[in-house]
This record gives structure tokens, C-alpha cells and sequence, in this order.
């Protein structure tokens, strides 16, 4: 053999080789991203979409995925770290289509992080990563340092500002904005790669169609449903009970586009009893959307075919929670579940709902509604379960109220009995029929405004894009969990582990974004079929009209208002109705046609709210305003209204008419302050004012308000003189031992009883010192707030409905509202001296504002400082506010010499 023959043959063998392993490599499978991730992860998602960029119409118009919650603060971690040393152009290529992994890990005891997984597919990545690693040197350095044989580098801004760690590998680039969280990838690297639980999955989180998959721990479930196990939320532990014990969601559109849908199905599991509970149960849609308020904001639905087979399934699955009072109410009531023929369950049928409605306190305002198709039957068989609770018979007599029967039954958490710990929160059960469905609420208050939203007919039928929300988002299912997030989110959140609140309960949070958040399943045998829903029904307002202040309407009158008109209900949807006083003191209803009619007149200006009341038991609810020296009635009936006048005790300021919110002893039903300090209440039964809290010291003279809320079903009082004498009253033990307390400062504003456990009372002195005391007379915090060069005084501003405060510092030109811990919200300054009044208005769905009257102009502002109208209102007298959730819109009421404004602005 030649020496040329040997070399050819070398070049052959090595050719062989080198074509051998160029195709074992190409063959080869890629690493998956599961083998870098850390073990700690507490959820994991991947998405090809979520870096796509948006424009400004689907902003307003479609639920983008990159502006959804978990998926909004994934890609912030990327953006800031990979936009920064590209152009946009450049990083919209670098990312365009790539699956993109990103992983959720503690940093801290209070902190979470994520890291993300960037494929390197092309060539053409070698350049992109190698203008990261080399940025440009006037604006971002990168410092490196090796960890366990890998390089891990951190670019920052030339102020030293870090923007993130990474990691360069031949077939991804990692990257977090914590280097703690880069060291542990590195060592997951260098780890023999073992399948856990968590990797049990396809190595794709998606497939053709989705915009993302999700994969979550059963243990980040639990955590942020019942992050502390001696919770009293039993709900959040019943729902945990229903949903699986791992999620594997992948994301698509909705067909609307308003919504993200996100569609899973996961194994059973050890949860047989949850199978069993839906055994041949036959989903399906949500139909009594006419029987739900707009002002629900949790609604918890379960979908039946056959109620009996899921009433004998439900023992088992009750006593799997391990609700040992729940099972001792169910021991009793064992003759009439355990009764196939002729039981409660025999009577249920196709629905069973809860309705938590909004409320702007921490009140549980709930509604159940059972569907049946014998009415009279099941409730029939409710009354006898409440017999046998209580082993006495306590049914109260019905009463009309509007066309319903509405009856009271003493049978304290009977809900939970029948039908377990979701139902909790019914220490009072008001019952009524409203078609096929019976109907109880925790309270007769909450009853009768859940039959007034229903006779109005503000409820989901009625509203369009609510309607569409169930006949077309929602899909059938045996549970549904919905929650209006932007009613209910600030309570939800409340509930979180503090390391879940730091990473999605922020300023310009995804969560703003998110109005309806809905959980659906549907339970086989041996799988879990879930549905979770997220977007908004209202439409997003563009930057052209929102904070724009528009002249919805204007009524001319014939003569000048000697006060602010009163609104009833929904006045721009033509369901309400407006009264006045003009200055020859007429009384007039003006109709929402611009009609007027003449009802007769009253004694002078109305110097008081309109306070809804349940006086003359008719069955419909009278409305209650004052003048200097009478109480006035006006009973609604037939468009038109009827005025009972009742002159006021001498010394009574008429300007703090109140109604206690209460379902007891509802025979005090409107409460005013003396000019003393003392309160005084209207007796229903005795038809006259009687002395509700005395003060010992009658020549002193009170603040210009009082608080009165309800504490255990029992009426509560707090009074304060100008001197500085606190009182305290209770309607079970009359004046409370250790009151009343002398604050030795001068007042100029109300006391507020905090009805916590325990309860305290917090109240700030016209110098500004902010006081709490607590139920046994003593002080137990003072603290001076910062006053300011100019004199001004402080003093605790109520809501005009009492549902809570704020505190105000004030001088002649200047005001600054203040948190409830003396914190500055804001300031307002350039006001008229002495022509100046501020409100404070709660208006539910998380719409709180403070409107500052000065001259004959109000403005209005978020309790942030921005301002709600992009102008002042003008009006004689301060406005009226009405918020619309199903518009998205606030309405503001004014006068102007003859005629009424309706101004509106569209919220965000």
C-alpha cells in the first residue's frame, strides 16, 4: 500500500466518522427545558406569544395574555433583561415564535422570582447573544464570575443599576432577575437529571392553538387558597376540596376575545368522595342569570341532575372535610336527609347557588339559591330541618315585602348543614319564593335589596356582555367559581401569603385587568375537567373619552332648588326617579322623561340624605330626608309618593339622619345626634323619638356626626363632645363601663367604634393627635401627626354613608386627606375661604372618592389625588354621586339656578 492509498484512507474513515456523528447529533433529542429548571419551582409556564407585542386597539378590546396575572410579571423579568442591550426591532426577532419557558421560585421568606428559558435555535440567536454579552459600553457593563465550572454574567447600567443575571448555554439562554435563583439553575445543571412530580408532564406545556400552558403544585394551591391552616375561611378550604390537586392549563382565546380561557384535565387522584359526589350528575350552563344581581361579586354554582343521588353522595364528602360542628347539625337533621322518598334532597333540582353581594365594609352579605321543582315541597322540608336543628318551633310569620312573602327562620349555619362548609355565614336565614326557586339570605336588609335588584331587573339577564358571559364563555360544569375581581380582588389578595401579595399585588398590577375570574370543572371517575376564565365584560374606555366629564342630561325647572335633589335608583336608565324642593317649597318627582309633578310641600330646604327605611311594614320600602324642623317619610306608590311629616325634638341637628344596618330588633329605625352629644332614635312601635345614648355632661356641645354601626346583632353608639368627652353606648349593656373617656383636647370631628375582636375606637383631635382606645375606656395608642407651618386642624372624615373614613387635615385655602394611619394621600390647595365643604364617598366596586366643593364648583378625586373629570362640576350645591358597574360609569348630579345636571364620566 502506497503512502497516497493510506491517506485516502484515513480521509474515507475520517470522513465516515464525522458524517456518523453529524447525523447522531442532529438525531439527538434537544435538552428539555425540565432538566434546568430547579426542583423549588412553584409553577412553571411556557409560551410562544406571550413577548408578541400589542397594539393599541386589541388593548381595549380583546384579554391580551401578556397583560394577565403570573404571565404580565414572567415577561417583566425578561423584558428587562433582554430589551434593554437590543432595539425593539431586535428583540421582537430574537423572540418572534420562540417557546419561551419561565419558572416561579422563593427568593426569600417574602419574595418570589422568576427565571426564563430562552431556546437557541439558528445561527442567527449567535449574534443577538452575543450583543447581550457585549452591549453597548456607554450605557450597560456586564460582570461575570464562575459558579461550579459555569460562567454566570450580570449586566447593569452604567449607575450600576442591575437588570438581571444570565447564563449563555449552547442550546438556551437563562436569565432571572436574581442571582441567587441563577446559582440554583447552575446546580440543577450539574445534577443527574431525575423525573419528579413536577416533570411529569410532556416535555411541551402547549400545543397547536394555545397561547400558554401553566403548570402548578397542588402545595401553591393550597397556599394561596388556606395560606393558614386555623383559618375561619371555610370556604376557601371547601373550595380547595373541589379543585384537583395539580393544574396542567393550557391557554386560548375566547371566541369574543374579551376572555382567556384556560382548559385542563387532570387525574382524580385520592379523591374519591369528590368523584362520587358528582357521580351521573349531568353538567350544564348556568340558567338562572335572571336571579343574579349585577352587585354579586362571588357566585358559587353547582349543576345537578339528579338531586337526590347528590344529597345521599354528600355525607361522605362533608365528613372527608372534617367539619366536626358541621357533622353534629347533620346528626340532627339525619331523619330528613337520610329519607330518599320524601327528604330534602327529594326536592332539589337542577341548580344550588351562593351569592356573595357587594359591600363597601367586610359585611357577608350572602344569597342561596335553590332550584326545585316543587316549591311548596322544599320549603316545607327547609322549615322542618330548621325544627330539628333547633328542637323548637321559632317560624316567624310571613310579611309581604314589594310582591314577595318573606319569613324569618332561628336556625343559625342550617345552609351548612344541608349542603357543607361552602354555605357557611347564615347565622340568620329570611326566606322567600321567587319562581322555582327558593330563596334564603343572612338577613332580612339583604333580602329585600336582592328583591329590589330583581323587580328592577339589574341582574345578568339584562345586561348584554353579562348574558354572552354565560350563554357563550362559560361552558356547562358541576362546580363554577366565579368572582368579580375588581369588586372582591382587594379581599382575595388580603387572604394571600405576604410573598404572593409582594409579586402580584403591586401598582399598575395585571390583576386591574382582570374583572371576572372564574373556575369551572366537570368530575369523571377518574378525571378532573377544568375550565379557568379570565377578562372583563366592561369594555376598556380608549385614552380619547376616559376622565372626559360629559353633559349626559339636563332638566329645566320652573323655579330655583332650595337644596341638593334626591336620587332614587338607576335615573339614567329611566328605572329611577328624582325628588326636590324648590323655594316655595314644593315638593316635586321629577321623572327621567323631564316630567314634574307637584306631591305637595314641605317646611324649608332638605338638609339631610335620603335614608332608605323599612317604616310602615307595607311592603315596600319608604324613604326618610329631614328639614330644620321635621322628619319626613315619602312612601313610594304607584310612580308618585305619599309625605308623613313628624316634627323633630328641639335641639336635634337634622343634617346626621341615619338608618342602622340591622335585622334585629328593628324597631329603632332611624337614628339623629343631639346638639349635647346624646343620640336619639325614632321608635317604629312607640311612633316617637326616644333618648337612645344620654350624656352626663347635657350642657357640652357634640360634633357635627356620630357612628352607630351593628357589632353581634346588638346596636352600638359613639359620641364625642367638643370638649373632648368620648361616650359609648351598647343596646344590651347601656353605657359601657370606663366611658366616658375625657380626651382633655378640643374636637371637631366623629369617633369611630372599629368592630374587630377586640374592638377599638379611633377618633383624632382637632391638633391632630390620632387616638385609639380600646373597649374597656383605656388609650392604648397616641400619635402626633404632622402639621404643617400653616395653621390648620384635623379632623376623621366618615363616608356620607358610614361604610368607612378617611382623615382631613384643613386650613382656609388648603386641604390634605389622609390614610386612616395619618399617611398623606393628597392635596388639594386654592380653595375659597369659607365657602368650601369636602365629602367622602364610598360608592362599592372599589370606587372611593372625595369630592371638595369650593365656590360653585366640585371637584372631584381618587383617594390617590388624581382626579376623577378632566374638569370642575358646576353646581349650587355639593353633587350627587351614583357609580354604574354595567356602564363603567359615574354619574354626578348638580343644579344650576332652574335645572338639574346629570354629568357622566367612564371609568377605567
Amino acid at each position: 500500500m502506497t503512502k497516497k492509498q493510506l491517506w485516502i484512507g484515513l480521509g474515507v474513515l475520517a470522513l465516515i466518522l464525522g458524517g456518523y456523528l453529524a447525523y447522531r447529533w442532529s438525531k439527538a433529542p434537544a435538552r428539555s427545558a425540565w432538566m434546568l429548571i430547579p426542583s423549588d419551582a412553584l409553577l412553571v409556564l411556557e409560551s410562544s406569544n406571550l413577548q408578541d407585542t400589542l397594539s393599541r386597539q386589541a388593548q381595549l378590546n380583546e384579554m391580551a395574555l401578556r397583560t394577565t396575572p403570573i404571565f404580565q410579571e414572567a415577561l417583566r423579568s425578561l423584558e428587562k433583561l433582554v430589551w434593554a442591550p437590543l432595539d425593539t426591532a431586535s428583540a421582537v426577532q430574537f423572540l418572534h415564535e420562540k417557546p419561551v419557558w419561565y419558572s416561579l421560585h422563593p427568593t426569600s421568606k417574602d419574595r418570589l422570582g422568576f427565571v426564563f428559558y430562552i431556546p437557541i435555535q439558528s445561527l442567527q440567536d449567535q449574534a443577538f447573544l452575543n450583543r447581550i454579552q457585549n452591549p453597548d459600553a456607554d450605557r450597560f457593563r456586564v460582570l461575570s464570575h464562575p459558579y461550579e465550572g459555569t460562567k454566570i454574567h450580570e449586566l447593569l447600567t452604567v449607575r450600576n443599576e442591575s437588570l438581571g443575571s444570565f447564563v449563555v448555554l449552547d442550546d438556551y439562554l437563562v436569565g432571572s432577575p436574581s442571582t441567587i435563583l441563577m446559582e440554583s439553575v447552575v446546580r440543577r445543571m450539574n445534577q443527574p437529571f431525575s423525573e419528579t412530580p413536577l416533570q411529569r408532564a410532556d416535555v411541551s406545556l402547549i400545543r397547536p392553538g394555545t397561547l400558554a400552558g401553566i403548570y402548578v403544585r397542588s402545595s401553591v394551591l393550597s397556599a394561596v387558597l388556606s395560606p393558614n391552616e386555623s383559618s375561619t375561611d371555610y370556604q376557601s378550604k371547601y373550595i380547595k376540596a373541589l379543585l384537583p390537586t395539580e393544574l396542567l392549563t393550557r391557554f386560548r382565546q375566547s371566541p369574543t376575545r374579551t376572555h382567556l380561557i384556560g382548559l385542563s384535565t387532570d387525574d382524580i387522584g385520592a379523591k374519591g368522595a369528590l368523584a362520587h359526589l358528582f357521580d351521573r350528575q349531568t353538567p350544564f350552563r348556568i340558567s338562572c342569570a335572571n336571579l343574579i344581581p349585577d352587585q354579586t361579586t362571588t357566585l358559587f354554582h353547582f349543576s345537578l341532575s339528579n338531586g337526590p343521588r347528590f344529597g345521599k353522595a354528600l355525607t361522605a364528602f362533608i365528613n372527608a372535610e372534617d367539619e366536626a360542628d358541621t357533622r353534629e347539625g347533620r346528626r340532627k337533621l339525619r331523619p330528613l336527609l337520610q329519607n330518599e322518598d320524601n327528604g330534602i334532597y327529594r326536592y332539589v333540582g337542577n341548580e344550588i347557588a351562593l351569592l356573595r353581594l357587594d359591600a363597601p365594609s367586610s359585611d357577608r352579605r350572602l344569597v342561596m339559591l335553590i332550584h326545585s321543582p316543587n316549591i311548596e315541597r322544599l320549603w316545607d322540608r327547609y322549615q322542618l330541618a330548621a325544627l330539628l336543628t333547633t328542637g323548637t318551633d321559632r317560624i316567624s310569620a310571613s310579611k309581604p315585602f314589594l310582591r314577595y312573602r318573606i319569613s324569618s327562620l332561628q336556625a343559625p349555619n342550617l345552609p351548612a348543614f344541608l349542603f357543607g362548609g361552602l354555605f357557611r355565614g347564615f347565622d340568620q336565614n329570611w326566606l322567600t319564593q321567587v319562581g322555582d326557586y327558593l330563596v334564603v339570605a343572612n338577613g332580612q336588609g339583604v333580602l329585600q335589596e336582592y328583591l329590589q335588584a330583581v323587580e328592577q331587573r339589574t341582574v345578568w339577564s339584562e345586561s348584554t356582555r353579562q348574558r354572552d358571559l354565560v350563554t357563550q364563555t362559560m361552558r356547562p360544569a358541576n362546580f363554577t367559581a366565579y368572582t368579580r375581581f375588581n369588586r372582591a380582588g382587594e379581599s382575595m389578595a388580603s387572604n394571600w401569603p405576604q410573598s404572593w401579595q409582594q409579586l402580584l399585588n403591586h401598582d399598575e398590577t395585571a390583576l386591574d385587568n382582570v374583572e371576572n375570574l372564574i373556575y369551572q370543572s366537570t368530575y369523571g371517575r377518574e378525571r378532573i375537567y377544568s375550565s379557568l376564565i379570565l377578562g372583563r365584560t366592561t369594555r376598556r374606555a380608549s385614552e380619547a373619552v376616559l376622565n372626559r366629564v360629559f353633559l349626559q342630561r339636563k332638566i329645566t325647572l320652573d323655579a330655583p332648588l332650595v337644596s341638593q335633589p334626591m336620587v332614587l335608583d338607576d335615573f339614567v336608565g329611566s328605572s329611577g326617579v328624582m325628588w326636590a324642593v324648590d323655594n316655595a317649597q314644593q315638593f316635586i318627582l321629577i321623572t327621567p322623561e323631564g316630567e314634574k309633578h307637584r306631591l305637595g310641600s314641605v317646611n324649608g330646604p332638605v338638609l339631610s340624605s335620603l335614608v332608605p327605611v323599612d317604616f310602615l311594614s307595607n311592603g315596600r320600602l319608604q324613604y326618610a330626608f329631614t328639614t330644620a324642623r321635621s322628619l319626613y317619610i315619602a312612601d313610594p306608590v304607584n310612580g308618585l309618593a305619599k309625605l308623613q311629616s313628624i316634627p323633630l325634638p328641639d335641639g336635634i341637628d337634622p343634617a346626621t339622619l341615619m338608618a342602622p344596618r340591622r335585622d334585629q330588633n328593628r324597631n329603632l329605625i332611624l337614628l339623629m345626634l343631639h346638639r349635647n352629644g346624646s343620640v336619639y332614635g325614632y321608635d317604629r312601635q312607640q311612633k316617637r323619638f326616644v333618648s337612645v345614648l344620654s350624656v352626663n355632661n347635657p350642657a357640652g356641645e357634640g360634633v357635627a356626626a356620630f357612628h352607630a354601626p351593628v357589632r353581634n346583632q346588638a346596636l352600638s353608639v359613639v359620641s364625642v363632645q367638643k370638649d373632648g368627652r368620648l361616650f359609648y353606648w351598647n343596646e344590651h349593656d347601656g353605657p359601657i363601663r370606663g366611658f366616658p373617656v375625657d380626651l382633655k383636647s378640643e374636637m371637631i370631628g366623629p369617633a369611630w367604634l372599629e368592630t374587630g375582636n377586640p374592638s377599638t375606637i379611633t377618633t383624632l383631635t382637632r391638633q391632630g393627635e390620632l387616638i385609639h382606645i380600646g373597649a374597656d375606656g383605656q388609650i392604648t395608642e397616641r400619635n402626633q401627626l404632622y402639621r404643617p407651618v400653616r395653621r390648620g386642624s384635623f379632623r376623621l372624615l366618615p363616608d356620607v354613608n358610614q361604610n368607612g373614613y378617611v382623615l382631613v387635615r384643613a386650613s382656609d385655602t388648603e386641604v390634605a386627606i389622609l390614610d386612616r394611619n395619618g399617611k398623606q394621600l393628597f392635596e388639594v390647595r386654592g380653595l375659597r375661604p369659607g365657602q368650601t365643604s369636602i365629602r367622602y364617598h364610598v360608592l362599592g366596586s372599589g370606587i372611593n372618592l372625595i369630592s371638595v366643593k369650593s365656590g360653585n364648583f366640585t371637584s372631584l378625586y381618587d383617594l390617590a389625588g388624581r382626579p376623577v373629570g378632566d374638569r370642575p362640576i358646576p353646581g349650587n350645591y355639593p353633587v350627587e354621586l351614583q357609580f354604574s358597574p354595567t356602564r363603567n360609569k359615574l354619574f354626578v348630579y348638580s343644579t344650576d339656578n332652574k335645572a338639574v345636571q346629570i354629568w357622566s364620566v367612564k371609568l377605567r
